[in-house]
């Protein structure tokens, strides 16, 4: 399995504090039968000033301690990229990370408690530039709980969306686990990923979560979710989104155009 959402870089944000907690979280990983972890760690201006060479030293250094300690498990560079108002000028001028630094896809944290506004000319812009925003755990972001049909229109405009596995848990509340599971029956989360941040109570398993997605949309779709769709992503490679009810699959490149020609207009 594939990992696409961890926090396993010491020191640099909220997740694993030093090497120990960093070995040991890895450890869990290999143990899960996971084999590749994108490190994610935050970018967010007023909290976690991360930028691009910082995430990419310490990704280094974590494969170092890895191959010292002889830990099979591969890391992936990435970063969990706050919203904020410069962000397209932020990626234009090659300050932030997208995944495995392809350049592709950027894993895109949306504000807890409110949309900004513009968010839609956001993943519009985005999508012009040739990058796909996946949206990190939006059963967990309050806006998108209450008007699900929001985190949809944004799935029209190109977006994909990353599932946190606690959440199909039940870890994160009802009505995240709710909301999770309409997300999954209705094709507008294509990654399942474990949000990890340490080794104790947020550690990166997928096996459970993993089960019950399975049980909800069949085997075949909820193992793309960890193998399929997430090496795709570090491939840098296009992804089919079908979404249900009532909408035939539509690929990307598809909504590239009508928004290309938006833009014309």
């Amino acid at each position: 399995m594939i990992d696409l959402h961890t926090h396993p870089i010491p020191g640099i944000d909220d997740g694993v504090r030093d090497e120990d907690e960093a070995l040991e979280l890895c450890r869990i990983a290999v143990r899960e039968g996971i084999t590749t972890l994108v490190a994610t760690p935050h970018m967010r201006t007023d909290l976690f000033p991360n930028d691009r060479d910082g995430i990419l030293k310490g990704v280094e250094r974590l494969r170092a301690l890895l191959r010292r300690e002889e830990i099979d498990l591969q890391i992936a560079p990435g970063a969990e990229v706050y919203l904020e108002p410069d962000l397209i000028d932020r990626m234009r001028a090659g300050h932030t990370l997208t995944l495995n630094d392809g350049g592709a896809y950027l894993l895109l944290e949306l504000p807890a408690r409110h949309l900004p506004a513009g968010v839609d000319d956001v993943i519009y812009r985005l999508r012009l530039a040739g990058v796909t925003p996946v949206i990190a755990h939006p059963e967990r972001l309050l806006p998108l709980q209450e008007d699900p049909e929001r985190f949809a229109r944004l799935v029209e405009l190109g977006a994909l969306g990353q599932l946190t596995a606690g959440s199909l848990l039940g870890q994160f509340g009802s009505t995240a686990l709710r909301i999770s599971r309409l997300f999954l029956e209705r094709g507008l989360v294509q990654v399942l990923a474990s949000d990890a941040h340490n080794s104790a109570n947020r550690a990166p398993l997928l096996r459970e979560a993993l089960a019950q997605a399975e049980a909800l949309i069949g085997k075949e779709a909820a193992q793309r979710s960890v193998h399929d769709v997430p090496r795709a992503i570090l491939a840098g490679e296009e992804i089919e989104v079908a979404m249900e009810p009532g909408e035939e699959p539509a690929r990307r490149g598809g909504w590239l155009d009508w928004l290309r020609g938006r833009e014309r207009e």
